[in-house]
């Protein structure tokens, strides 16, 4: 079946960023973007759907009812409703900081990311090519397993979402799972690794071992592409994405092709020659090089993270129908 956005899903996202979000990615605010921006695409029907099943989440009390903004009135439904989307979308995230116990009933940290390949060089991608153990497998299979990567956890959890037989307690946590993932799946680093023989041989983690000085403190490359969202002042789509988004279409194989484009976006956008370059010119004790990052790597990254957020959102409400 094959699924295509509408003008009005465009007029809603023009209304939605007229007002600034506030929240805190793809770390918080981010996450919390596409979730929004999913609610205002949905329509009264599925948000109808969608907030029933979410409160039998065997946890709706304790991560969701607890943490209502006091300034929040629980009599405007439609207000709750979009709050409680934005929770469901981080709640993958907060479970990491709740006790042992329920962590080993439902934080699975592998559903995250996939890696597929980037190489630091030619040479290592010689050097290394035959030898990667690693899931880059895209097909899904059931059971749900912990080591599953994102696109297969995210085909899983959609596939209880759409099953008749599943229960609501099983979809609101697969709820929870499809907003979250699909938010990942549109952060570039979510997608690919660098690879290097002398450097990551086990892939860079997406960026994570890679370390990004800014003015007088470092961080490390994936938590300044997470960061994206919350450091802009507004994620307003521009004229370019709003016409991705009417044009877009959402079919049976479109998971894969987001992953395609995806891994394609981050080899251009993120592991740039010039980045590239800096990691191995900056090596030293067999250490990958510290990168500064150019303000056009920052002003294209900014662009990339704007579209993608939006783009994820508009998603969100095809696959959840």
């Amino acid at each position: 079946m094959t699924k295509s956005l509408a003008h009005p899903f465009v007029m809603c996202l023009i209304v939605l960023f007229g007002v600034p979000d506030v929240a805190s990615a793809w770390h918080d605010r981010g996450h919390r973007a596409t979730a929004h921006i999913a609610w205002d695409a949905m329509g009264a029907p599925l948000r109808g759907r969608v907030i029933a099943v979410l409160r039998q989440h065997p946890r709706f009390e304790t991560d969701f009812l607890s943490h209502v903004p006091g300034e929040l009135d629980p009599a405007d439904n439609a207000a709750l409703g979009r709050w409680l989307l934005g929770q469901a979308s981080i709640w993958p995230d907060l479970i990491q900081a709740l006790d042992r116990d329920i962590q080993q009933q439902y934080n699975r940290s592998r559903w995250h990311y996939i890696n597929r390949v980037v190489w630091l060089t030619d040479e290592d991608e010689k050097r290394l090519a035959n030898g990667l153990d690693h899931n880059m497998a895209t097909a899904f299979e059931p059971p749900l397993r912990r080591d599953m990567n994102l696109i297969q956890a995210l085909k899983g959890n959609l596939a209880i979402w759409h099953d008749a037989g599943a229960s609501d307690a099983d979809k609101a946590v697969a709820l929870c799972w499809i907003l979250h993932l699909t938010g990942d799946l549109h952060q570039p680093l979510h997608t690919v690794a660098l690879f290097s023989a002398e450097f990551f041989p086990s892939g860079d983690r997406g960026g994570n071992s890679i370390d990004v000085r800014q003015g007088d403190r470092t961080r490390n490359l994936h938590a300044v592409w997470d960061s994206l969202p919350t450091d802009m002042p507004d994620l307003a789509p521009s004229a370019s994405t709003l016409l991705s988004i009417e044009n877009d279409v959402v079919d049976d194989h479109a998971i894969d092709e987001w992953l395609r484009q995806h891994a394609a976006l981050a080899a251009r956008f993120v592991y740039t020659a010039g980045l590239k370059s800096q990691v191995l010119e900056g090596q030293a004790d067999g250490r990958p090089g510290t990168v500064v990052l150019s303000h056009e790597y920052r002003v294209a990254a900014e662009s990339l993270a704007r579209r993608q957020v939006n783009l994820a959102g508009y998603r969100i409400s095809e696959l959840l129908r």
